[in-house]
């Protein structure tokens, strides 16, 4: 009997703890199918865009290209942007991946040896891979809108191996273009807007546009200058036989060193005005400075666009008129729509 008894006992238990023991067994199970998941993603794919790209990008590429300053109006942020430069499938076919992450050419490689470039190679293998495997790119990939404070970072030098003293002078001038880059533009538009003056008032239409044109000359040939050495600084380089035009950097300083030329060409027209007496040399020379004031106001233009945005003068003309800004304008344009739906809703 008292067999039977303790037999009876743990068939009970059995029946109690049977669905406990299965429940945790079938946990067990998953929790072991999870922690031996390979590093595939569920499509088969090696590469995840938000956890192995987007990092290298923030690191490396947003800074000069992302909604603070998207130099050359690329943004590493942007799918549509990006994918102008991705053949997907097919790195070797990438302009992104050949003719700027892995280009021999110091001035179209990207990062620049001066913000950290090039990338490293498990970086260019992760992107490689990426590219090959079609490019994934979910609409919920996310940038952080913070971007690292390069002011508090040091500038990684292009090489370990000291410089000599041309070399140091000619990058440290290079510092003063923000400075001087003024100068030509204040005194070829101060010199123009005299000339025009002496067609009214004379006496002020030559010896001020023709000292304004011998000093904007020369600055301008100081500046341009300074700015092909404070190119590399800036994330841009300063290959001497880059002349590309579908490049804004290119266009921009080849129209400095054209507007520095005329210049100086109108300005030796202008001394020698002064030794023969030529009226007719004095009215070239003062056609050039008008010609010269104009197109410095342009390379000026282009400038300010680059360092601060497409949208910066156009910005300041919607402040002069009262305008509102296009996503001010929009919301406000969907306000009435709303509430017109919504005391519909309460009639």
């Amino acid at each position: 009997m008292l067999h039977l008894h303790q037999s009876m006992i743990i068939r009970a238990l059995l029946f109690v703890l049977a669905p406990l023991l299965t429940d945790q067994v079938q946990i067990a199970a998953e929790e072991s199918n999870e922690s031996s998941e390979g590093p595939l993603k569920a499509n088969g794919q090696l590469i995840d865009v938000q956890r192995d790209i987007v990092p290298i990008l923030k690191d490396k590429c947003l800074s000069c290209h992302g909604p603070d300053d998207a130099k050359n109006d690329f943004r590493v942020d942007d799918h549509d942007a990006m994918m102008d430069y991705i053949e997907e499938g097919d790195a070797q076919s990438s302009s992104l991946y050949t003719d700027y992450l892995t280009t021999d050419d110091p001035d179209m490689l990207m990062p620049p040896a001066s913000k950290g470039g090039p990338l490293t190679t498990t970086e260019l293998a992760l992107i490689r891979v990426w590219i090959n495997e079609g490019a994934d790119w979910p609409e919920n990939v996310t940038f952080s809108t913070q971007v690292k404070d390069e002011v508090e970072q040091a500038i990684q030098p292009s090489s370990d191996e000291p410089k000599d003293l041309k070399t140091r002078v000619w990058m440290a001038q290079g510092f003063l273009h923000p400075a001087t880059v003024h100068f030509p533009i204040a005194l070829l538009t101060v010199g123009g807007f005299f000339v025009v003056l002496g067609w009214k008032w004379p006496t002020v239409g030559t010896q001020i546009p023709l000292a304004s044109l011998l000093l904007g000359s020369i600055t301008a040939i100081v500046s341009t200058m300074m700015g092909w050495a404070f190119a590399p600084e800036q994330g841009y380089g300063n290959n001497w036989a880059s002349l590309d035009f579908d490049r804004e950097v290119d266009m921009h300083r080849w129209s400095a060193v054209f507007v520095s030329v005329v210049s100086t060409g109108f300005a030796l027209v202008a001394l020698l005005s002064l030794i023969t007496k030529s009226k007719r040399l004095t009215k070239c020379w003062k056609a050039g400075l008008l010609l010269s004031a104009a197109m410095i106001g342009a390379v000026g233009h282009q400038g300010g666009e680059m360092s601060y945005g497409k949208d910066f003068y156009p910005r300041a003309i919607r402040i002069l008129l009262g305008q509102p800004e296009p996503n001010q304008a929009s919301s406000e344009t969907e306000l009435p729509a709303e509430n017109s739906e919504g005391q519909q809703e309460e009639g």
